[in-house]
């Protein structure tokens, strides 16, 4: 599924490693990092497990290193109205409704095509 998912965005992809990738079950696990055409990167981790709970963390940096976006699910923002889900941006954090890989995919696509196009 992940590497169907990479095809559907080759347009703005350049190249992508994965670290890790177990199935056990119902349960998984996923480790991996993804390069864009505009030099910033998204490293993934995504666990699902036996029990059907999820963690994730999607963190999407520029060329440079600096934060662009963090979607995550620790529930360490209480006061989110997406609780547990939410966003870290240079500015702070935020509410979130994105949560899989292609959600954030979706976000970064339409941020570099705006960015080329300009």
């Amino acid at each position: 599924m992940f590497y169907k998912l990479i095809e559907g965005f080759s347009e703005i992809i350049v190249g992508y490693t994965v670290i890790e990738y177990k199935r056990y079950g119902s349960a998984s696990s996923l480790v991996a990092k993804i390069e864009f055409k505009d030099g910033s990167s998204l490293s993934i981790k995504d666990y699902l497990f036996l029990n059907g709970s999820r963690k994730y963390s999607y963190h999407w940096q520029d060329s440079n290193c600096n934060l662009i976006s963090r979607w995550d699910n620790s529930s360490h923002h209480k006061e989110m109205s997406t609780f547990p889900h939410h966003k870290h941006l240079p500015a702070g954090v935020v509410p979130s409704k994105e949560r899989t890989v292609e959600d954030i995919l979706k976000i970064i696509k339409n941020n570099i095509l705006k960015k080329s196009s300009t």
